[in-house]
């Protein structure tokens, strides 16, 4: 079994269990080699992800029958609740969290393990009360996830999906508690993408720009470029609603950085171009609107004609807006773009007129 331990550790996930299978032959009934096999395959699983599924619940089955060949004493119980937070099999976490209650009503770790079931469950309220009494016993050692799960909890509590309203101060306060959970472990930025995304999803810009902005405060992020582009993105329909009087010059400065984040990272994402093209004419900057557009239209250039076909649309943006940029300044650019326009869409009412103009 040392063995197996040893492959494990250097990722020979098939030798290990070769190694496992070995103990298993001499003595079946041998209960601690099911738990090594059980987090073999939660780590191979994890390192293969099209067998992740698979893997995964091998790994269950295998914790099942370690902890049956054993004890269902609190401390196993506690470190099977361990293994399934890993596995994030969380409706088996909240059943054994109520079990280890009944063996034991005053754990204070059990409160941790109700609180991250009942949160991925849907129970917010149970999620919630079960943290705060956790994290507000002085005794107890907090770690990042458990203000992370806290701070999710109260951001789905805030989120009226029926009425599409957000109770502003329960989400301040979720924003609050993840932030404490990224200062207290910066990685918990790599479970903010989805949170991010459901309230982009559902056109709370100014929400998921909240949520964005820390996410991509960890730079080694695997979620990293989608979340500046995200961020970027949020923070701009955030100044493109029907009701804004005037678009937040800050708020598009944060945006404009983050496509910049965008383009340094993968220099052929054209969407990435566009939004910070758009972005500066809400800044009114012509100088960075002819930049960027015009760095648009390359790169969409230097992948095909096809391509260039399916972004007609944009392209014509593109030439418009540049044209438009290029009036007061150069007027025979100005034509130059506007002539590009019509060659697209001869029939193009903004492009006709304002050809008119320029004469």
């Amino acid at each position: 079994m040392q063995l197996g331990v040893l492959l494990k550790g250097a990722k020979s996930y098939t030798e290990a269990v070769k190694a496992y299978d070995n103990v298993i032959a001499i003595d079946a009934n041998y209960g601690p080699v099911y738990r090594e096999l059980a987090e073999t395959y939660y780590y191979w699983g994890n390192n293969e992800p099209k067998k992740y599924n698979e893997y995964i619940q091998k790994a269950l089955s295998y914790y099942e029958k370690y902890m049956s060949m054993t004890d269902y004493s609190l401390t196993s119980r506690m470190r099977h609740a361990d293994f399934l937070i890993l596995a994030k099999d969380y409706k088996a976490l909240e059943v054994e969290a109520n079990k280890m209650k009944e063996l034991d009503k005053v754990n204070p770790r059990i409160l941790r393990y109700l609180g991250y079931s009942a949160y991925e469950n849907g129970n917010t309220d149970v999620a919630i009360k079960s943290l705060e009494d956790f994290i507000g016993n002085a005794n107890n050692k907090i770690i990042a996830r458990d203000f992370l799960y806290l701070g999710l909890a109260k951001l789905k509590k805030s989120n009226n999906v029926e009425t599409k309203t957000v109770d502003q101060i329960m989400f301040d306060a979720g924003v609050a508690d993840i932030k404490k959970s990224v200062d207290m472990e910066i990685t918990m930025t790599n479970d903010l993408s989805e949170v991010g995304k459901k309230f982009y999803e559902q056109k709370l810009f100014k929400q998921a720009s909240a949520i964005y902005e820390i996410a991509t405060s960890n730079a080694t992020s695997k979620n990293y470029l989608l979340d500046n582009f995200y961020l970027g993105n949020s923070l701009y329909y955030n100044n493109t609603r029907k009701d804004v009087v005037k678009p937040d010059p800050i708020e598009l400065q944060k945006a404009d950085a983050a496509f910049g984040k965008v383009i340094e990272a993968s220099p052929t994402t054209q969407d990435a171009y566009i939004f910070r093209a758009r972005t500066n004419r809400l800044l009114e900057n012509e100088e960075m609107i002819i930049k960027y557009y015009e760095e648009y239209l390359k790169v969409v250039t230097e992948k095909g004609e096809e391509e260039v076909t399916k972004n007609k649309v944009k392209f014509i943006e593109s030439y418009n807006n540049i044209a438009a940029s290029y009036a007061n300044t150069d007027k025979a650019k100005a034509k130059e773009y506007f002539n590009k326009t019509l060659v697209l869409d001869p029939t193009n009412n903004y492009a006709t007129e304002s050809l008119k103009t320029l004469k």
